[in-house]
């Protein structure tokens, strides 16, 4: 779905475009509607997958972009748009799971369900894969594989150093690698070692 699309489908998205007029918008409408088009598709994905929850994903997405309304003087460059944005919902991600955390004494996450997706059966397996991942983790990978951010865009979005992401991402990498391979959808080696 392409964000116009979404836009007109979901009354928050819209509720967001107007929000212009309520909150002291250093942007104008123009130039919000432009980095909106360029934008939310992306980000929504990003969210969605790393949150597994369409809905907890539309309501960050939301607030992602009410507080790019509030920033008093907000990039113009759409590069810095976006890493903005990506850095605003990365943040609310992590004070999300902390209050889960907070609320939920075991530590454990809440069953949340992922968007069902009519593709085939290996993406469902990949999605479950990639939800057995930690947050922490899924946000890690999206970002560089998904979104191709280089490891310092990256570091700047979750808040941490440059060298800090290499280890979390090899990391993160290694646990997916054994989480494929517990699912049958790591490559198989021939008799020889060859993939």
């Amino acid at each position: 779905m392409d964000a116009k699309t979404w836009m007109a489908a979901e009354p928050l998205a819209a509720a967001t475009v107007l929000a212009t007029e309520d909150v002291a918008a250093t942007m104008d409408e123009q130039a919000f509607q432009a980095c909106y088009r360029r934008t939310a598709g992306p980000l929504r994905a990003y969210v969605v997958r790393v949150m597994g929850s369409v809905a907890v994903a539309d309501d960050m997405v939301q607030e992602a972009y009410l507080r790019l309304l509030r920033v008093e003087r907000p990039p113009d460059d759409p590069a810095a748009q976006r890493a903005l944005l990506i850095r605003i919902a990365s943040n609310l991600m992590i004070d999300h799971w902390r209050r889960t955390r907070r609320e939920r004494p075991d530590g454990t996450e809440p069953a949340e369900g992922m968007a069902p997706d009519p593709d085939l059966a290996l993406r469902l397996d990949m999605a479950r894969v990639f939800t057995a991942l930690r947050p922490e983790q899924r946000q890690l990978v999206w970002l560089a594989y998904v979104e191709g951010a280089s490891h310092k865009e990256i570091g700047a979005a979750i808040g941490v150093r440059e060298s800090s992401v290499r280890v979390l991402l090899h990391r993160a990498k290694r646990k997916l690698a054994a989480l494929l391979g517990e699912a049958g959808l790591a490559r198989h080696r021939g008799p020889s070692g060859e993939k």
